[in-house]
């Protein structure tokens, strides 16, 4: 889970993270990612801040979206900002994908690790935007629905904040090793 305590300081916060743990079989939360999701809701709520919840069209990740919003705007009616803002740019396609019917074959036979490892090489051209497309789009979407003053935080999948987090150069998920995004971890950076 990325550490809502070493967020960045700065009047404008963004917070880009994967959903919370999901049941591979159904796809929807677990009972132990949906604590999570709450868990870490009520962790932005203690910073004391303006919230905006921002989530990829993606079941799982409007889910955790939820959650963090309700326990966000629990007993603070003053940080209310409307709901939960769905933005496609995070999720169906997401801001990585350049063609959605090359990209659905990638992700229908590889997972999403295995296609991010490849893409960092300059491989999926067809599929995928480059580095610096993604940079040039994630920094608009940040521009355009990030909450000033306060704390953004934008729900994805893992595949999406990798990609982000890759081109912004503040994150290099695999780099050295297997690992991958973790639910609820992502970046954090402040305009």
């Amino acid at each position: 889970m990325l550490d809502t305590a070493a967020l960045p300081a700065g009047e404008r916060v963004l917070a880009f993270i994967r959903h919370a743990e999901k049941d591979p079989v159904s796809f929807g939360l677990t009972a132990a990612g949906r604590e999570a999701a709450v868990l870490f809701g009520r962790q932005i709520l203690e910073l004391g801040r303006p919230a905006r919840i921002i989530s990829s069209p993606e079941d799982r990740c409007y889910e955790t979206a939820e959650l963090i919003y309700a326990a966000v705007n629990t007993g603070a009616e003053n940080f209310r900002t409307g709901g939960v803002m769905i933005s496609p740019a995070l999720g169906k396609p997401g801001i990585q994908v350049k063609n959605e019917t090359a990209y659905g074959m990638l992700t229908d036979t590889m997972r999403c690790r295995d296609i991010f490892r490849k893409w960092k090489t300059g491989q999926y051209g067809d599929a995928m935007r480059n580095p610096d497309d993604i940079r040039s789009l994630i920094w608009q979407l940040f521009l355009d629905t990030s909450l000033d003053p306060g704390i953004t935080v934008y729900v994805s999948q893992s595949g999406t904040v990798a990609c982000s987090g890759y081109a912004l150069g503040l994150k290099d998920y695999m780099a050295g090793d297997d690992s991958w995004v973790d639910f609820l971890d992502g970046y954090a950076l402040s305009l």
